[in-house]
């Protein structure tokens, strides 16, 4: 039966009118009146393995001081399910007091204290239940609850060893067993009992990332590492412990260990997006370019991947001295494949610019960088790479002039929009102009050798004008 936790002493509880009390205590009395008998007779058909907490005698043998302690124990427990709580108490106290032996009255006392906060109180009665009826669980159940609440990690674990003995199909026991070690600290005791549960029901992933937190919390990677391992043999199609665990290799330059879990991941997951680069980058790092560029390639042509990051893939790969001497026309076409499948939404402008640039296509990289501008103005490095490439075309001057003075204004800090001011100045015969931006110039940097070899072609120059 279950009755409602405890309110603390003084609570004030819902009040109903006379008949209506009456009329539920009548159906209260009747439904745990049926319920107490259908224990009784479930005691006659079952072993000492019944789970129910009123589980008793066979009913041939039940005497009339046992019918009247099963009558107390009804109008105790329909006293708790109206919510009259003290009086209930009350009444399995006294049912006691006439069969101190009244093994279920004692394990809802234990239930009414331990509600209460009376821990001391609930221990006893608990305890008593047990002594009295070891065989029911429910007692033991709750006496590991009391435990628990009292603190007592010693007598806990000893309480769910004895009940996972008893037990040992419920899986459910292992886990409160095992975090009954955790309770007192004792992790590889924790562990322990997660590996009694995987030799009976084998690896699962619930008790397998369980252990690998464990092995974690205790400083030893390698036995959490052997976890998802274990896990990741037992479940080949699952990418997230493969790519945990390629992940870690990666981090360890250990690229021959990472290499069988990204391609684990490949076999089950062909299309997945993000796999193509994970093994370009393995075989990067183990010096393979061929199968590197290969499988760039795939990825970089997987339209699920925004164009922004495709162009930043190719671009960092790039960065390699022997890849870019091998694959960089290659990896330039690419970035003209993916440029032309994005929209100005991608903020991919950027991303391209500068291997248009690399490339010598100054004109098309002015023409992204700009486009970048129109939407994002707020970056340096966007306004310094559109006046370098500005800085190489034919016929730009005044634009390179309109777009240094306002990145000039922008960023008053940086010194190269005012040497592309002076130059451009001192080429037009401006010195006037040419004279002020190398000032400015040389405010920001005083020392720099650029800046003093031009102040010093401007002074010669303007000088012999």
């Amino acid at each position: 039966m279950s009755v409602l936790p405890l309110p603390m002493p003084g609570s004030t509880q819902p009040k109903t009118t006379i008949d209506d009390n009456t009329r539920l205590m009548n159906k209260l009395y009747y439904i745990v009146s049926v319920m107490l008998v259908l224990a009784s007779c479930a005691g006659s058909k079952h072993d000492t393995t019944d789970n129910s907490p009123y589980r008793r005698k066979p009913i041939v043998e039940v005497t009339e001081s046992q019918l009247r302690a099963d009558s107390a124990m009804i109008d105790a427990t329909t006293q708790m399910l109206l919510g009259n709580y003290e009086k209930g108490v009350e009444l399995y106290q006294r049912l006691l007091r006439d069969s101190a032996t009244y093994a279920p009255a004692h394990y809802e006392l234990g239930r009414a204290y331990l509600a209460m906060g009376w821990l001391d109180s609930a221990l006893t009665h608990t305890k008593q239940a047990c002594r009295l009826n070891g065989d029911n669980v429910w007692y033991r159940l709750l006496l590991a609850r009391v435990y628990e609440r009292r603190q007592d990690g010693k007598n806990l674990i000893a309480t769910w060893e004895g009940i996972v003995k008893s037990y040992p199909d419920v899986v459910e026991y292992y886990y409160d067993l095992s975090n009954a070690y955790l309770t007192t600290g004792n992790v590889p005791g924790a562990i322990e009992v997660l590996d009694r549960v995987e030799r009976r029901y084998g690896v699962t992933e619930e008790v397998s990332v369980q252990k690998h937190k464990l092995w974690m919390a205790i400083e030893k990677p390698d036995k959490a590492r052997k976890e998802l391992e274990r896990l990741a043999d037992a479940l080949p199609t699952e990418t997230r412990y493969n790519a945990i665990l390629a992940e870690s290799y990666m981090g360890e330059k250990a690229y021959d260990k990472a290499l069988p879990y990204y391609n684990r991941i490949l076999a089950a997951h062909p299309d997945d997006e993000n796999i193509h680069i994970s093994l370009a980058s393995c075989h990067m790092a183990m010096g393979n370019t061929a199968q590197a560029y290969s499988h760039l390639r795939q990825g970089v042509l997987n339209r699920n991947v925004d164009g922004a990051h495709r162009l930043r893939y190719l671009a960092e790969f790039m960065r390699d001295p022997r890849f870019f001497a091998a694959y960089s026309q290659a990896c330039f076409r690419l970035a003209d494949t993916v440029a032309a499948q994005c929209s100005d939404e991608d903020g991919h402008h950027f991303l391209y610019g500068p291997l248009l640039a690399a490339q010598e296509r100054y004109a098309e990289a002015v023409t992204h960088f700009a486009a970048h501008l129109e939407r994002d103005k707020s970056q340096y490095a966007s306004w310094e790479a559109l006046l370098v490439c500005e800085g190489k075309l034919e016929g730009a001057t005044p634009r390179l002039i309109e777009d240094a003075r306002t990145a000039a204004e922008l960023f008053p800090l940086h010194l190269r929009p005012y040497l592309i001011l002076a130059e451009a100045y001192l080429q037009q015969g401006d010195c006037e102009q040419a004279r002020l931006y190398i000032g400015r110039g040389l405010m920001v940097s005083p020392t720099d050798a650029t800046a003093n070899e031009l102040n010093l072609k401007i002074k010669q120059k303007c000088q012999e004008d």
